[in-house]
Order: C-alpha cells, then sequence, then structure tokens
C-alpha cells in the first residue's frame, strides 16, 4: 500500500487528533462503570421497596445495560436503563463531565439532555450521585406511569 491510500490517512489523521488523550479516555471508562454500579444500588432500594410490598418482579423490569464506547464521542462511554420502550442513557465524557440523556421512549428523539459539569475528576463527587438519583427516579416515574 501507498502511502496516499485513504484508509491509512484516515488511520494516520485519526491517530493524530486522539494523541495524549488515553488518560482522559481511560477516567471516562472507569467513571462510567462506577456510575454504573451506582445507579445498581440505587435500582435495589426499588427493587426491595417493591419486594417489601409483595411485588418483586418489579425491578426485574428494569434492565441495565453494560458500558460501552458512547455512540457519538471515541472518548466517551455510555450504559443504558431500559424498561419496555422507555430508556435512559448515561454517558461519562472525558473532559469531566456526564450527560444524562432522557428518559425517553426508543425510537424516537432522544432527551432531555442534561450535562454535569464535575468540579474534579474524582468518581465520589456528590454532584454525581444527586444526579445519578434523580435520573433514576425520573426514568422509573416516567417507564412505570401506566
Amino acid at each position: 500500500m501507498s502511502s496516499g491510500d485513504p484508509l491509512e490517512q484516515i488511520g494516520r489523521d485519526l491517530a493524530r487528533r486522539e494523541a495524549g488523550r488515553g488518560p482522559a479516555r481511560d477516567a471516562a471508562r472507569r467513571r462510567a462503570e462506577w456510575m454504573r454500579a451506582r445507579v445498581e444500588v440505587l435500582l435495589k432500594r426499588f427493587t426491595e421497596a417493591a419486594v417489601r410490598e409483595g411485588v418483586p418482579y418489579l425491578g426485574a423490569l428494569v434492565e441495565i445495560g453494560p458500558v460501552e464506547p458512547d455512540d457519538k464521542s471515541v472518548r466517551a462511554f455510555q450504559f443504558t436503563l431500559r424498561r419496555g420502550r422507555h430508556e435512559g442513557i448515561v454517558v461519562s465524557k472525558d473532559r469531566k463531565e456526564i450527560m444524562l440523556v432522557g428518559p425517553f421512549k426508543r425510537y424516537q428523539e432522544e432527551g432531555p439532555c442534561n450535562p454535569v459539569q464535575l468540579r474534579e475528576d474524582r468518581m465520589d463527587d456528590a454532584t454525581i450521585e444527586a444526579a445519578l438519583e434523580t435520573f433514576l427516579l425520573a426514568f422509573l416515574e416516567r417507564s412505570f406511569a401506566k
């Protein structure tokens, strides 16, 4: 292959653009994994309340997807919440920001988008905790509305 190969050229261009951003991308992934674990803990509170009330299957109706590369940015990671057609997306970006998308009905326009700026690049930031709890509450209220 010659150095004028367009596939090689785009590979070089993207590699130059992303050079040096690996540590921030890694931090975004760790934050996404931490947030997913926090959402599991929060959802457990909902499930335990439903079990105490005699309706144990409610918690099983909510799915938390795996942490995966974000659909829009190569330096961000996301996971989804789903119940039926309802969905929410939690995105961890490489620039000390998270984005909470939804809740919305799948196959319809995503939104609303709620960006949360972090004071530091720490996973135990109380801002994240509060934002995740508010997001999960909105998701549950909307997805179980009927």
